[in-house]
């Protein structure tokens, strides 16, 4: 048995959305819970020091996810307007 289910706009974008959220808050743990571990005070990101707090983890983590998965779905967008069987 086949079930031909469709993928949605919204479900996409909220699923994105999730995941963008959970990686913000996880590197907001992480930035809380690592100065108190090991003591670090800041790192080196592209030669720039950032200081190891939860605001920077978790903006960190959020918009690296964010712009990573926006241009995945941006790709798979563009793929899609190409392929003649697509709809």
């Amino acid at each position: 048995m086949t079930d031909d289910r469709e993928l949605d706009g919204r479900r996409v974008v909220g699923f994105v959305a999730t995941l963008i959220a959970v990686t913000a808050a996880f590197g907001a743990l992480l930035g809380y819970v690592l100065p108190a571990w090991t003591g670090l005070e800041e790192i080196a990101i592209l030669e720039m020091a950032v200081p190891v707090s939860p605001v920077t983890f978790g903006l960190y983590g959020g918009v690296t996810i964010g712009v990573f998965l926006v241009t995945l779905l941006v790709v798979v967008q563009v793929i899609t307007r190409f392929d003649e069987n697509a709809m």
